[in-house]
């Protein structure tokens, strides 16, 4: 089960990632303006995790229960997958979210939440007032399959994936997704669930392609991903090479 979307759970579910994903990632994810080792100061910490905060609250906080486009955030404690408040992130091990949003075929890219709404919207919004009722309480699904052009489809994806380094190499990863993968069938009606890895991330890879059951869908080659600018204390892009795996459900 997910946690809830309180402020509290937002800003430490926000507070682990920085934790455990961005400033102590293998991939090295801190940049520096030369080639030292990055120290990060705790007043830069505070900013990433406001900022961190921020984007959670904007695509999964606001979103559960009340917007087309369902979100869902998952907690591993010591005591399992856990729901609810996240009050503390003293036990901890890992996290993971998933999301449903449009997967357009020509450019063989998941659309990101604002675009993949702005879509949606359009396309209702499109329709005579009787057409539009009809539709009010829709799923994506369906709203994709029956409304959209048929290069546009409803997906669901996998996003955000971090475990803690000391309970790394143990499982939880792989526990997250199918917790995720679980809800993606059963709750928002998928029978695929997709994602979003950096080709040169090779131990996401291996642990979603070996391990899990997914494989290679598309290569995005002009595309950005995201670094902490351990200077500025922001997130900034980059160049990098995606690819977006697939799993049946």
């Amino acid at each position: 089960m997910p946690i809830d979307g309180s402020e509290i759970s937002v800003y430490n579910a926000a507070k682990f990632m920085v934790d455990s994903f961005w400033l102590q990632s293998p991939q090295q994810l801190v940049q520096t303006s030369n080639d030292s080792i990055p120290e990060v100061s705790d007043e830069i910490k505070s900013k990433l995790i406001t900022q961190q905060a921020d984007d959670i609250m904007k695509n999964y906080g606001e979103r559960l229960g009340r917007r087309k486009l369902e979100a869902r955030l998952f907690i591993a404690s010591s005591d399992g997958v856990s729901s609810g408040a996240l009050s503390s992130i003293e036990n901890v091990q890992g996290m993971v979210t998933i999301e449903v949003r449009l997967l357009k075929y020509g450019a063989e890219d998941i659309l990101n939440a604002d675009v993949s709404e702005k879509i949606l919207t359009q396309a209702v919004a499109s329709l005579n007032p009787k057409q539009r009722r009809e539709y009010k309480d829709a799923s994506v699904i369906a709203i994709a399959r029956e409304l959209l052009p048929p290069d546009v489809s409803a997906v669901c994806s996998i996003s955000n994936l971090c475990v803690a380094p000391s309970a790394r190499r143990k499982g939880i990863a792989s526990k997250l997704c199918k917790a995720a993968e679980r809800t993606a069938k059963e709750e928002f009606g998928f029978d695929e669930i997709y994602l979003r890895v950096e080709g040169e991330n090779h131990a996401a890879r291996r642990l979603y392609e070996m391990k899990l059951g997914y494989e290679r869908k598309y290569d995005v080659k002009s595309a950005t991903a995201l670094r902490v600018d351990a200077v500025s204390g922001s997130f900034i892009e980059v160049e990098s090479e995606i690819v977006i795996l697939s799993k049946k459900l």
